[in-house]
């Protein structure tokens, strides 16, 4: 049980997050000041700095909140898809989706936790690494029912897809892709896992 006091902090602290991520989305990060995000969330101005101490800080704090959502969309009892691959394509879009995927919004997050990294804490928090353990909980799984060779590190094949991910998500951004960005990254992941090698790689090797 938490008391009230706690309950209403965590309230707060979720509307403030809810109303930065709908502005962000609607207006740009640039565009948007706190006193939009306390207005929104109809808090006084003050109260963000109680829990953000400046406009950045939000943004490692709306990547946590936003993965810990994915995990949980990723569960079968939540509709989710029992087969494990199929669970990381649907990783993907919904990241993909995320106002938080938008190249100049990534790029404020990034450069919001970089400061951080020489704490091992911060470290484990970026949300990089973060995508890239949830990413490996799927492979792991997969690895478990016979989708994924089990003799990979789930957490360095979750780096793999994590990387062609976003690279295919700039690709995709640039104009550079034709199709669907779901078709994109579903055809990214078939990729990996199907391999590149022609039939004579072996014989070249």
């Amino acid at each position: 049980m938490i008391s009230r006091r706690e309950r209403k902090k965590r309230e707060t602290h979720q509307r403030l997050m809810e109303a930065a991520l709908d502005l962000f989305r609607e207006r740009g990060y640039d565009a948007t000041t706190v006193e939009d995000i306390t207005d929104a969330a109809d808090v006084a101005k003050g109260t963000f700095f109680n829990y953000f101490a400046t406009k950045e800080d939000i943004l490692p704090a709306l990547a946590e909140w936003r993965l810990r959502q994915l995990g949980d969309a990723l569960l079968p009892e939540q509709g989710a898809p029992d087969s494990p691959v199929a669970r990381i394509k649907m990783a993907l879009c919904l990241v993909a989706e995320d106002p938080l995927a938008n190249p100049s919004l990534a790029r404020r997050l990034f450069a919001a936790v970089m400061p951080h990294l020489d704490n091992l804490d911060s470290e484990d928090a970026h949300p990089g690494r973060a995508l890239a353990r949830l990413l490996a909980d799927q492979v792991r799984q997969a690895q478990g029912v016979g989708e994924i060779r089990d003799d990979l590190d789930p957490l360095y094949v979750g780096g793999l897809i994590r990387t062609a991910f976003f690279q295919q998500l700039m690709v995709w951004y640039c104009g550079y892709s034709q199709g669907t960005l779901p078709d994109l990254l579903d055809r990214t992941v078939d990729l990996l896992l199907d391999g590149i090698a022609g039939p004579e790689w072996g014989r070249a090797s």
